[in-house]
């Protein structure tokens, strides 16, 4: 019968006991609010003025504070189960002695203090229950169960508005408080059970120690931690201003009412009948409206639904306020019908961002002493229009419409303020996942690594120094310069290739020493600088100097030769250098990486000797290479370069070269992004390049193809056009376009769960297939928010989508509420389902088989649909499961995974046929 409910509800298993004892307690808490309210009301009207009412609301906010401050120092000494409990069993031996005093002796002063008293209960009581739930519940518990909890205020509303209609006019007014007692003993003993069941659930007992009386704040540091955050003024702006709207038309409806209705019973019954019907309103506009407004509208629509109530009644008061009751009925019933149904769940959703420790220092105060302020400056502006200037309940309508404009204000700023703090609460958790690293490292990491270079142990010096290569820096970091002088050979020569590469020329004394340093490594490396960036003949120094290496000594000759100038012999130059690209035996590496470094340095005569080392055999060779290519700007060469990006050991360098060239290739590149021929090695790579290019037509080629058939492709395309963006915001897209991918990534994701659902309907199956359908399931979900970045690119989805994989609930909580706030109603209602983590595999699957249409309904169709989709991964991971499952009914689909291009794809085919044949042969045995 629970789990029945529960379903009913909407909610998670176990999610009814939680919330069913918080639903009583705070029913019998309105229940005892409303009766208390209509006793109060009538007994002080039946003895003073409607204009007086506003005297008794100054002296509520008057005493609100000093009564706030007392409950905090209680609860520093009591710990939060007592405070509760003992402050309901005060409440209730006060209803009794007001009740006794009522009833048979009736002192003048009593009635102010009920009311003055019935005030201050409301301040409290109710914001107990929410403190009480705020602590048992986790964030996503409350989310779920907040909308149970609060119907409970709605339906305590009901039977206290009948209960008073139906006791009053035959027990007496006064009856009403004795009633008011026993439900408040009843609810002392709710707080009680309430907290054993906390503990039984495993959570640890409160903590009466010095720790948990720092948690507890004075109304002053409430006050400052209030100030300090915009956030939390903004909800403090919008439940003041709240206050002091529903203030004025609550003086409104009694006074109007007083004046139709003179007798103390009668408006005793008057007042608990209209109670009665607002609360079955309120409670129909809970069950059939709140979630579904929240869920499709988010939390910034429902802010806006009792102001909206309000500026209409505020207009029929003025209309027709001085002809009918209705008019006040009408403007009382958009507080009491949608303020406990719609608002008060809203407002309290507010505080779900804000941090655990600050919420139960700041909620209190503002839920009671803000709230009550706002009731005293009701009540100043009553006694100034109505009592002073003798306006009439009707006329002081258009005072209160200037502050239903003023709420409609703070309810917008509230909801950015809300959106705003929940990006805040994931950015911090969010982590980088673009595909690649910066290629020049800034100027603050790199005196990191030139702290690193103080050391003496040469291999950490070497260690440093190979960081300040990768950063590929076009000037050398002063630390380098120092170690020309070290004592360790390898370093010297490490520093002085660095400074040669950077084309450091401040250095040249220094160098011109270490022709004649010990080593004969350093001793080559200072020749190979000097013909770079000097004009010294390297025959002369060679014969002088005597003994170098032999590569060194060609490089010298050959730099020297095709210098500009009268020496210059580009033939002879040309000869040589032949000479050193084709070296194979001995120092061949080391001399065709000397030739690929000097190339870069040489005019541009060389180009069959540059094409030559971009095909050699020797990865550092062709790097070496690569980057003269870039320095040369030899666009001619850019088809060979292409040719070399699929190579994972040089994408980053030939990636790095493209990029140089800039709009000039990008014709180029489109064509082979979207040639099918080209294998999808060298496609995938050429997305980041594009990006590098960063121009408007680097865009169109990428938007050109964001539609294509691979999934790596897609995801590339996408964290290029994500990296566009955020150095190009200026650049627009077509948003059709990515709207209709973001609709086809989505389907496809309901799709995968369709698939998912055969093979153990469990994320964490350990089925092979299963494994690999998860895998791509995370790749899509990625690409959905990417797409959602290049959509909304004010939004931080990034950390929304690290925050949703987080395994802090509190994390993942907030990211789901920040989509929901962010995301049009339609998308939100597709989107979210499939993210959030309570949402079993089972529920999405059923939710997929209504938005998909066709479902799937075995293994079979399951794999059939896999190696039908245009997706090479998915393919893959369908012709795996041919082969594991023995599917020989689909065998043929392994014939057409032969003729893929994808090399995975065509392997895994290969291994499922073998695999079926090998089974056939078992079976024929």
């Amino acid at each position: 019968m629970a789990r029945m409910i529960e379903r009913l509800l909407n909610l998670q298993r176990g999610d009814l006991a939680r919330g069913a004892l918080l639903f009583v307690y705070l029913f019998l808490v309105m229940g005892s609010y409303i009766v208390a309210r209509v006793s109060r009301d009538a007994l002080f009207l039946a003895q003073f003025k409607a204009v007086q009412l506003p005297f008794a609301d100054l002296a509520i906010a008057a005493l609100v504070g000093f009564v706030v401050s007392g409950y905090l120092v209680l609860g520093r000494r009591l710990g939060l189960r007592n405070l509760l409990a003992g402050s309901l069993l005060f409440f209730a031996s006060n209803t009794l002695i007001f009740w006794y005093l009522s009833h048979y002796y009736r002192f003048p002063w009593l009635y102010p203090a009920i009311y003055v008293w019935v005030g201050i209960f409301g301040v409290l009581a109710p914001a107990q229950v929410w403190t009480l739930s705020n602590y048992v519940l986790t964030t996503r518990e409350a989310k779920r169960v907040f909308g149970l909890i609060g119907s409970g205020s709605i339906a305590g509303a009901i039977l206290g508005g009948k209960f008073a209609n139906l006791m009053a006019p035959r027990y007496g007014t006064e009856s009403l408080l004795l009633a008011m007692t026993v439900a408040l003993f009843i609810c002392a003993g709710l707080v009680v059970l309430i907290w054993r069941q906390k503990l039984t659930d495993g959570a640890p007992e409160e903590d009466d120690s010095a720790t948990r009386e720092e948690r507890i704040a004075t109304l002053r540091t409430s006050l400052r931690l209030l100030w300090a955050s915009p956030y939390l003024r903004s909800i403090a702006t919008l439940i003041l201003i709240a206050s002091v709207v529903t203030s004025v038309a609550g003086w409104q409806f009694k006074a109007l009412s007083k004046m139709f209705i003179p007798g103390k019973n009668e408006l005793a019954a008057f007042f608990g009948d209209f109670y009665f019907y607002a609360g079955l309103a309120g409670l129909l506009v809970q069950i059939l409206v709140t979630s579904r407004l929240l869920r499709r509208f988010g939390l910034g629509t429902a802010l806006f639904v009792v102001p909206v109530a309000m500026l209409l009644g505020t207009a029929g008061v003025l209309v027709w306020g001085m002809f009918t009751l209705w008019a006040a009925i009408g403007l009382r019933s958009g507080i009491n019908v949608f303020q406990y149904s719609i608002d008060k769940p809203t407002v309290e959703l507010l505080y779900l961002p804000v941090a655990s420790d600050i919420k139960n220092q700041v909620k209190s105060f503002i839920d009671t002493v803000i709230w009550r302020f706002g009731d005293g400056m009701a009540a100043v502006g009553v006694l100034a229009f109505a009592t002073t200037l003798g306006w009439s309940a009707v006329r002081i309508s258009w005072v209160n419409t200037i502050f239903i404009a003023a709420w409609f204000v703070a309810a917008f700023v509230a909801r950015r303020q809300y959106v705003a703090t929940l990006r805040d609460s994931i950015h911090q958790h969010r982590l980088d996942s673009e595909r690649a690293s910066a290629p020049i490292l800034d100027r603050s990491t790199l005196d990191i690594f030139a702290d690193n270079l103080r050391p003496t142990d040469p291999k950490e010096l070497l260690y440093s120094l190979s960081l300040f290569e990768v950063g590929k820096q076009r000037a050398a970091h002063p630390a380098i310069r120092e170690l020309l002088g070290h004592p360790d050979a390898a370093v010297r020569q490490k520093a002085l290739s660095i400074l040669a590469g950077a084309g450091d020329r401040t250095v040249l004394p220094q160098v011109q020493k270490l022709l004649q340093d010990s080593s004969l490594e350093v001793r080559t490396e200072a020749l190979l600088y000097l013909c770079h960036h000097s004009h010294m003949d390297p025959l002369e120094c060679i014969q002088q100097l005597g003994d170098f290496a032999d590569f060194s000594i060609r490089s010298a000759m050959v730099a020297f030769l095709a210098r500009p100038g009268d020496t210059q012999n580009l033939e002879a130059a040309r000869v040589m250098l032949d000479a050193m690209v084709n070296e194979k035996n001995g120092e061949g590496q080391r001399t065709r990486l000397e030739a690929a470094r000097l190339i870069a340095a040489l005019p541009d005569e060389f180009d069959s000797q540059l094409r030559r080392l971009l095909g050699d055999e020797d990865v550092e060779v062709t790097r070496q290479a690569i980057r003269a290519v870039g320095q040369l700007n030899k666009r001619r060469l850019v088809l060979k370069l292409l040719d070399r990006l699929g190579d994972p050991l040089l994408t980053a360098d030939v990636a790095e070269t493209l990029g140089k060239f800039g709009d000039s290739i990008v014709g180029t590149l489109r064509d082979h992004l979207a040639d099918s021929s080209v294998s999808l090695e060298i496609r995938r790579e050429i997305p980041s390049v594009l990006a590098q290019i960063g121009s408007i037509s680097a865009e169109n080629a990428l938007m050109e193809n964001l539609l294509g058939p691979d999934a790596m492709l897609r995801f590339r395309i996408l964290s290029a056009l994500n990296k566009l963006r955020q150095g190009h915001p200026e650049l627009t897209l077509d948003t059709q376009m990515v709207e209709t991918v973001l609709a086809a990534e989505i389907m496809g994701h309901y799709r995968s769960y369709q698939i998912l659902g055969t093979f153990g309907g469990t994320l964490e199956s350990e089925d092979p297939v299963a494994r690999a359908l998860r895998e791509s399931m995370s790749q899509e979900v990625e690409r959905i928010f990417r797409l959602l970045s290049l959509l909304y690119p004010q939004y931080d989805f990034h950390s929304a989508h690290v925050g949703l994989a987080s395994d802090s609930h509190v994390v993942h909580a907030n990211a789901l509420e920040f989509l929901d706030n962010v995301l049009k109603p339609q998308l939100r209602a597709v989107l979210v389902p499939l993210l959030d983590a309570d949402i079993n595999v089972e529920d999405r699957v059923k939710l997929a088989n209504r938005l998909v249409g066709a479902k799937v309904e075995t293994r079979e169709d399951a794999v059939a649909a896999l190696v039908a989709s245009d997706d090479p991964w998915l393919k893959s991971c369908g012709a795996y499961a041919i082969g594991t499952l023995g599917l020989k009914s689909l065998e043929y689909f392994l014939d057409e995974c032969l003729a893929h291009s994808d090399p995975l794809l065509r392997e895994t085919a290969r291994w499922a046929k073998l695999r079926l044949a090998s089974s056939s042969q078992a079976a024929g045995a």
